[in-house]
C-alpha cells in the first residue's frame, strides 16, 4: 500500500511538469488562424521629394486595429514597403512597434529604401502593416497604400559651399572659392579648366565636410570621376567661364556654359552711383579698371556711403555686366548680366582698390593700401605681419611714416601674399625713390645703422611712367613762412614734433602779419602744404599761403593723414621739467628759462643718477610731453621716460623745439 502511494505521487509530479511545458510553450502543431489588421484609409495623395533638411518632418501618420489570434498572444507590427506591382515579394521593413499607430518621416524612409532605389529618381512605392505573433503562425496583412517618392541621396547639406581644385582658379581648399547659395541650391560662375579637377567642402580648411564625385547621384555629361583617392571630379568641357550649380534638393550637379567666353575682355569699366565726382549710372564716362592679369581688372576709387555700382564690358548698356549674386549687397561673389544685383557698399568716402577677378568669379572691395616687409622694417621678412601704407587722398599716394634700419625692404599689393611684390627697377636705382618693377630688386634702407629711425615713405602710380613709384624721405615737418621765426627760408625751417598717427606738433611764435605752409621736405618747395579752407590743407601747391593766426604763442598741429591743422593760442610761453626731481607734479613743474637770443629753453639742476623725467608744454596737461622715439624727439606721450644721462650731478639742460633737440651738459 505505501508502494502505491509513492507511484502516484511520482505520477503527478511528471503530469504537473507536462502541464507547466505546455503553458509556457504551446505545441502548435497547425496556424492558427486570426483577424488581420485593418489600416485606417490614407486620403491625401502622397506625391514628395524627399530632403535631406527635412528628414524629421512626417510624411504619413498611419493608424490601424489591432490584430488578433485565436489564442491570446502578444503582437507586434512592421510597416512593409516594396515597389508598386511586386506584390510584395521582396519588401523593406521599419523596425518593429507594438502600437497600433506609427508615422513614417522623411529621414526615415529614405533611409529605408536608399539602399535599394537610387537617389534623385522618382519611384512608386506601396505599403502596408504586416502583424506577427509567433515563427509558427501566419502573418496577417493590412490592405495597402500606394505613394511616389523621390529620394535622395543621405549628404549633410552645407549651410555654405566652396569650389576649389585644378580646374578653378583655387586650387587649394585654403583659398576655396565661395558660391551662392539659396534654398540648398549653390551656385558659382568661374573659369574652368579642361582637364583640371575640383570637388567641394563647407569650409574653406582641411578639416571641411568633403563633397567629392560620389556625393552626388547625378552629374552633368561634361565631368566624370577622377578616379583618384580624393574622389575628385574631372572637367571635360572646353576651357570657359561656365554657371556651376549644386543642387542638394536632387542630388545633382550641372555644369553649363553661360556666356560665349573671352580669354581676356580688353576693356572693363566701373558704372554707378559711388561717389560725388563720377556722373552716376552713365556708362558713357564709365572709368576704365585697370587690366592685372587675364581675367582680373582693379581701379582705385573713392566710395560713398550708400554706393552702389556694377562692371561693365563697353561704355553702353548692350553689352555684358556683371555685380552680385546676392540681393544688393556686397557678398564679393560675381554673377552675370540677368543674373546679379547691383554691389552695395557703405565707404564713408574713402579711398579703396575695387578688384574684379572673373577667373574665380569674385570681386574684393579693399581700402585702399600697400603693404611693406623686409629685414630695414620692424616686420622682417614676414609677409603675414607686413606694414600697412594706407592710401591718403590729400597726396594721391599709399603714404605713412615708417620706422627703418639697416637692410632691405620690398612693397607688396597684399597682405600674406609673395605675389607681385614691387621692388627698385634696377640696382641703380636711387633707393631714396624711383621707379617700381622692372627687375624686382630689393630696395636698401638709406639707414646705415641698426637703430630704428623714422621715414615717410610713399608709393603712387605714375600715368605718364605706366608704373608705380615710391619716395623713403626722413621724417620731419617745418614751418617756413614770414608769419613764423624761420621767414622764408626752405632750408631752415621751424621744426615739428612727430606725434603719431600722421601727426606733427609744435609750440611757436607766430608774427601778427605774414604767411605760412608746411613742408615735409626741408629745400623742397613742392612739398608744402597749402590752405585750401578753414583748417583744410591740400599738396596742390602755389596761392594762398595759411595766414597768421596773429601775434603770440601757438600750438599747431598739423595731420598728415587727414589732411587739417589746428592752431591755438597758449597763454603762457613755457616750458617745464616733470618727473623724480619734483615728485612727478604735473601742476608744479620745474619751468625752464627762455633764451631769447639762441631761440631755446634752458634748466640748470641737479639731478640724480635715476632719475626719470620728461619735458613738459603745459602745465597740468600730461598729454603736452616730450620723449624720445626712433633716435629723434617725439610728441606722441608714454614711455619711455628721459633719464640722467649720466649719473648724479648739476646739469645745464637745452631745449630747441626750431631745431628739434634737447641736450644735457654736465657742468
Amino acid at each position: 500500500m505505501k508502494n502505491i502511494k509513492y507511484l502516484f505521487i511520482s505520477l503527478l509530479a511528471v503530469l504537473f511538469i507536462a502541464c507547466e511545458d505546455d503553458f509556457d510553450t504551446p505545441n502548435v502543431t497547425e496556424p492558427v488562424q486570426g483577424t488581420a489588421p485593418v489600416l485606417e484609409e490614407v486620403t491625401e495623395e502622397i506625391d514628395l521629394v524627399l530632403e535631406k533638411k527635412n528628414e524629421k518632418n512626417a510624411i504619413v501618420e498611419l493608424n490601424w486595429s489591432a490584430a488578433t489570434y485565436a489564442d491570446p498572444i502578444g503582437v507586434r507590427y512592421y510597416i512593409q514597403i516594396d515597389t508598386v506591382g511586386n506584390e510584395f515579394k521582396a519588401p523593406l521593413e521599419f523596425d518593429r512597434v507594438s502600437e497600433t499607430t506609427t508615422l513614417i518621416t522623411v529621414g526615415g524612409l529614405n533611409t529605408l529604401i536608399s539602399s535599394r532605389y537610387a537617389p534623385a529618381k522618382m519611384v512608386e512605392l506601396e505599403g502596408r502593416i504586416r502583424a506577427f505573433a509567433n515563427e509558427d503562425l501566419n502573418s496577417l496583412y493590412s490592405a495597402s497604400f500606394t505613394m511616389k517618392v523621390t529620394p535622395y541621396l543621405d549628404v549633410p547639406v552645407p549651410s555654405d559651399l566652396f569650389m576649389f581644385g585644378t580646374a578653378t582658379g583655387a586650387e587649394q581648399v585654403d583659398g576655396a572659392l565661395k558660391a551662392y547659395g539659396k534654398d540648398n541650391v549653390f551656385t558659382k560662375y568661374l573659369k574652368l579648366t579642361k582637364d583640371g579637377l575640383f570637388k567641394f567642402s563647407d569650409k574653406q580648411a582641411e578639416d571641411g565636410y568633403d563633397y567629392n564625385f560620389a556625393k552626388f547621384a547625378t552629374r552633368s555629361e561634361n565631368v566624370e570621376a577622377a578616379g583618384d583617392e580624393a574622389g575628385n571630379f574631372k572637367f571635360t568641357g572646353e576651357t570657359g567661364w561656365y554657371a556651376v550649380t549644386a543642387d542638394f534638393v536632387n542630388s545633382n550637379l550641372t555644369i553649363a556654359a553661360y556666356e560665349s567666353y573671352v580669354s581676356d575682355y580688353p576693356n572693363i569699366y566701373l558704372v554707378g552711383d559711388y561717389n560725388a565726382t563720377d556722373p552716376a549710372w552713365s556708362p558713357g564716362t564709365s572709368p576704365e579698371m585697370t587690366r592685372k592679369s587675364e581675367g582680373v581688372y582693379s581701379i582705385e576709387v573713392t566710395l560713398k556711403d550708400g554706393a552702389a555700382f556694377k562692371f561693365i564690358n563697353q561704355q553702353n548698356s548692350d553689352g555684358l555686366d556683371w555685380a552680385d549674386a546676392s540681393s544688393d549687397g556686397n557678398s564679393g561673389i560675381v554673377a552675370p548680366k540677368g543674373k546679379n544685383n547691383n554691389i552695395a557698399f557703405d565707404g564713408a568716402d574713402k579711398t579703396y582698390i575695387v578688384t574684379l577677378d572673373l577667373n574665380k568669379g569674385i570681386y574684393k572691395i579693399e581700402e585702399a593700401a600697400i603693404y611693406l616687409v623686409g629685414d630695414a622694417t620692424e616686420a622682417g621678412w614676414n609677409i603675414d605681419n607686413a606694414i600697412e601704407l594706407k592710401y591718403r587722398s590729400g597726396h594721391n599716394a599709399y603714404m605713412g611714416y615708417i620706422p627703418l634700419k639697416s637692410g632691405n625692404l620690398k612693397f607688396f599689393p597684399v597682405k600674406g601674399s609673395w605675389d607681385n611684390g614691387m621692388g627698385r627697377i634696377t640696382d641703380t636705382e636711387d633707393p631714396k625713390g624711383g621707379l617700381l618693377g622692372g627687375e624686382n630688386k630689393d630696395i636698401p634702407s638709406t639707414n646705415t645703422t641698426s637703430d630704428f629711425k623714422l621715414y615717410r615713405v610713399a608709393v603712387w602710380f605714375d600715368a605718364d611712367a605706366a608704373s608705380y613709384k615710391y619716395s623713403i624721405l626722413d621724417a620731419e615737418m617745418t614751418l617756413v613762412g614770414d608769419a613764423t621765426p624761420a621767414d622764408w627760408s626752405i632750408d631752415n625751417g621751424f621744426n615739428m614734433v612727430y606725434a603719431g598717427e600722421g601727426k606733427w606738433t609744435t609750440y611757436v611764435d607766430m608774427n601778427a602779419t605774414g604767411g605760412f605752409k608746411f613742408f615735409y621736405e626741408t629745400g623742397n618747395w613742392n612739398s608744402g602744404y597749402k590752405e585750401i579752407s578753414d583748417g583744410n590743407l591740400s599738396l596742390e601747391g602755389g596761392d594762398p599761403n595759411i595766414a597768421t593766426p596773429g601775434a603770440g604763442y601757438y600750438k599747431l598741429t598739423m595731420d598728415t593723414y587727414n589732411m587739417t591743422y589746428t592752431k591755438d593760442l597758449i597763454a603762457d610761453k613755457k616750458m617745464f621739467l616733470v618727473g623724480s626731481p619734483n615728485g612727478w607734479d604735473i601742476n608744479a613743474g620745474i619751468e625752464m628759462t627762455w633764451d631769447d637770443t639762441n631761440k631755446e629753453w634752458i634748466l640748470i639742476t641737479d639731478l640724480a643718477a635715476d632719475d626719470a623725467f620728461k619735458v613738459f608744454a603745459e602745465s597740468g596737461n600730461w598729454d603736452s610731453g616730450f620723449k624720445f622715439k626712433y633716435e629723434m624727439l617725439n610728441f606722441e606721450g608714454g614711455d619711455p621716460n628721459l633719464s640722467t644721462p649720466d649719473g648724479a650731478g648739476n646739469y645745464t639742460i637745452k631745449f630747441s623745439l626750431a631745431k628739434r633737440t634737447l641736450t644735457f651738459t654736465k657742468n
